[in-house]
């Protein structure tokens, strides 16, 4: 690979424990087992519906909705909020 750009990623403690472990079981490097993920990943959302891509972005606008609302108001906006959903598909 001559053409490398580096970058940083963070990753929460557990999930950068099994991706050590996962490439040591495998004796690659870190870096190769992220460009195999990202590869897959991208190539799983190509053939993904555009539907799908669609209702991704609305269920990420809801969680981010959430996560500024208490438990009980999350329950009662999520059920308007899928009931809502629901009416408009």
């Amino acid at each position: 690979m001559a053409n490398l750009y580096t970058t940083t990623i963070s990753l929460p403690r557990e999930l950068a424990q099994r991706a050590r472990k996962l490439s040591q079981a495998e004796s690659r490097t870190m870096s190769e087992l992220f460009r195999e993920a990202f590869r897959f990943y991208e190539e799983s959302r190509r053939f993904r519906p555009a539907s799908l891509r669609t209702g991704a972005a609305r269920w990420a606008g809801l969680r981010r909705s959430l996560k500024r609302v208490s438990a009980v108001g999350a329950r009662r906006n999520l059920a308007a909020w899928v009931a809502r959903d629901r009416r408009a598909h």
